[in-house]
C-alpha cells in the first residue's frame, strides 16, 4: 500500500483551497461536530474512487462549492520496497519516480457533475496541471482508476474499511471476538465461503437423513420388485413366444424363400455376365487380329510396289547396260579395222595412201560419236544402278521426280535434312491407317537437321519452285495424351 504525503482540496464544500500534511504514522483528525471531518474524510474517499459517507456524493459537495471546477490532489510515497525497481506501488503504471500526484477533478457537465481522475510523475500542483495539454493528459475513469490503485496496492479490504461510516469505528472495540472475525471474514471476502461452509454442513447432514430414509424405502422396494419382475419375466417369456411364433410366420419363412430365388438369380447373372465379358474379350481379340491382318496386308502391297518398282528400275538398267554393251562393239569394230588400216597404209603409199587417210579421219569421227554415244549410255546405267540401289534400301515409296531433284540439290549443297515419312513411327497399329490418312499429304515436306541451313533450302526451294512445306526439326513434338490419334506416331529425328 502507498502512503500519503499531503493532501489538497481546492473548492471542495465550503473550503476555498486547504492543504494538509499527511506524511506521519498516525493521523488524528479532531474537532466539534461540523468542523469539516467527515468533509476531509469523504474529500479522501473520492480522491481514492471510494463512496461517501452519510448517503451523501461527491457532487454534494461539488454543489456547495458553487464553482464550475473543483480539484482534489495528493502526492503519495512511490518508493522502491526492494532493489528492484518493479516494486515501486505504481510501477505497473509505469511511474518510477519516489513521489506521485494522485488527481481528482470534477467538472459540470450542463446540470450534472463529473469526475475524472490522473496519474502524474513528481509532485505536481493544480497549476501544473492545469497548464498541461488535454492532448497529453491521460484522463482516467472511476473504475480504471480503481484498478490502478488496487494494482498500487489500495486493496479491497482496505477500501471497505476506509468506507464505514462515522462512529463505526468506535463500535469495533464493543464487539465480541465472534462478531469481530465475522467482521474481519466479511471485509476480506471470507464471509461468504463461511456461509457457503455452513449451507453445505446442513445440507450434507439433510441429505444423510433422505439417504438413511432412501435405504430403507430401497429396501422394501427391492423386496417388492423382486415379486413383480418375476411375474413380468414370466409375462415377457409368454409375449417373446407369440412374437416369434408371428415372426416366423410372417418374416422368416418368406426372407428365406426370397433369399434362396435371389442367390439363384444373382448365379445365373454372375454367369451370363463371365459370358459377355468372355464374349467381348473374344471380340476384342478378333478387332485386332483383324487390324494387324489389314496392316500386314497394306504392308504387303507397299513392298509389292516397291518391289515392282525396283524390279522396273533393275530391268531398264540392264537395258541401258545392253543398250551400253550393243554400243560398245562398233566401237570395237572400228578400232581393230583402224589398226588393220594403219597397218595397210605402211605398206601402201600415193593415191592410196590419202584414201587410207581420209578413210581413217572417218572412220575416228565415227569412234568419237560412238564413244561419246558410249559416255551417254553409261551416265544413264550408272544414274539407273543409283536409283536401283537406292530403291533396294528404302523403306517408302519412291518420290516424285520434283522431290527427288530437291533433295539431290539440298545434298549438293552440303544440306542435311529428311522428309516427314521417314522421321514418324507409329507406335500403335490400332492408329496407322488414321495416321496415314492424316500425314498423307504431308509426306514429302522436308525438314532440316541444322537451322542455319534454312536460308540455303529455302532459296533452293524457291529456285526449283518446290511445292511442299520446309521446316527446321529443333522443335520438340506437342505433349500428346496416351491412347489418342497425336500420341500414336514417334518422331525420330537424326540430327
Amino acid at each position: 500500500m502507498f502512503h500519503l504525503l499531503t493532501v489538497e482540496l481546492l473548492h471542495w464544500d465550503y473550503c476555498r483551497r486547504v492543504q494538509l500534511p499527511l506524511d506521519g504514522a498516525i493521523i488524528a483528525i479532531a474537532g466539534p461536530n461540523g468542523s469539516g471531518k467527515t468533509t476531509l474524510l469523504d474529500a479522501l474517499r473520492t480522491l481514492l474512487g471510494l463512496d461517501c459517507s452519510g448517503g451523501r456524493t461527491y457532487k454534494t459537495y461539488a454543489r456547495h462549492a458553487n464553482t464550475q471546477q473543483i480539484w482534489l490532489r495528493a502526492t503519495v510515497d512511490n518508493k522502491p520496497v526492494s532493489r528492484q525497481s518493479s516494486s515501486r506501488p505504481f510501477a505497473s503504471s509505469l511511474l518510477m519516480s519516489d513521489v506521485v500526484t494522485l488527481a481528482c477533478r470534477v467538472d459540470r457537465a450542463g446540470g450534472d457533475w463529473q469526475r475524472r481522475y490522473l496519474l502524474a510523475e513528481g509532485d505536481c500542483s493544480v497549476e501544473q496541471l492545469l497548464a498541461r495539454p488535454d492532448k497529453e493528459v491521460q484522463w482516467l475513469g472511476v473504475e480504471a482508476w480503481r484498478r490502478r490503485l488496487a494494482a498500487a496496492g489500495l486493496t479491497p479490504a482496505i477500501a471497505r474499511v476506509l468506507s464505514l461510516e462515522q462512529g463505526q469505528t468506535d463500535r469495533l472495540c464493543e464487539l465480541t471476538a465472534r462478531e469481530l472475525l465475522r467482521l474481519v471474514f466479511d471485509v476480506f471476502g471470507d464471509q461468504e465461503v463461511l456461509d457457503e461452509y455452513e449451507k453445505a454442513k446442513q445440507h450434507q447432514s439433510d441429505l444423510a437423513r433422505e439417504l438413511a430414509q432412501a435405504d430403507h424405502d430401497l429396501t422394501t422396494t427391492r423386496a417388492q420388485l423382486a415379486t413383480l419382475q418375476a411375474e413380468v419375466e414370466s409375462w415377457k417369456q409368454h409375449r417373446l413366444k407369440l412374437a416369434e411364433r408371428e415372426r416366423l410366420a410372417t418374416e422368416v419363412i418368406p426372407v428365406l424363400s426370397w433369399a434362396e430365388d435371389r442367390a439363384e438369380l444373382t448365379k445365373s447373372s454372375r454367369q451370363l455376365h463371365a459370358s459377355r465379358l468372355a464374349a467381348s474379350a473374344e471380340r476384342h481379340r478378333l478387332g485386332v487380329k483383324r487390324r494387324e491382318l489389314t496392316t500386314l496386308h497394306d504392308t504387303f502391297v507397299a513392298a509389292q510396289r516397291t518391289r515392282a518398282t525396283a524390279a522396273q528400275a533393275r530391268e531398264d538398267a540392264h537395258k541401258l547396260l545392253e543398250s551400253a554393251r550393243d554400243a560398245e562393239r562398233p566401237i570395237e569394230r572400228l578400232v581393230q579395222e583402224e589398226a588393220e588400216l594403219r597397218e595397210l597404209a605402211k605398206i601402201e603409199g600415193g593415191a592410196a595412201k590419202a584414201a587410207l587417210v581420209q578413210r581413217l579421219s572417218e572412220l575416228q569421227e565415227a569412234i568419237r560419236l560412238h564413244e561419246k554415244s558410249y559416255d551417254d549410255a553409261q551416265q544413264r546405267r550408272t544414274a539407273a544402278q543409283e536409283e536401283l540401289e537406292s530403291l533396294q534400301g528404302m523403306k517408302t515409296p519412291p518420290p516424285p521426280r520434283d522431290v527427288a531433284d530437291f533433295r539431290k540439290a539440298l545434298r549438293a549443297a552440303g544440306v542435311k535434312h529428311q522428309t516427314l515419312g521417314e522421321v514418324v513411327e507409329v507406335t500403335d497399329e490400332r492408329w496407322r491407317r488414321a495416321v496415314e490418312g492424316v500425314l498423307r499429304g504431308y509426306s514429302w515436306m522436308v525438314m532440316l537437321n541444322v537451322a542455319s541451313d534454312e536460308p540455303v533450302a529455302f532459296a533452293l526451294a524457291e529456285q526449283g519452285r518446290y511445292r511442299h512445306y520446309v521446316v527446321v526439326a529443333d522443335n520438340q513434338p506437342v505433349p500428346a495424351p496416351a491412347g489418342s490419334l497425336l500420341g500414336s506416331p514417334r518422331f525420330q529425328c537424326n540430327k
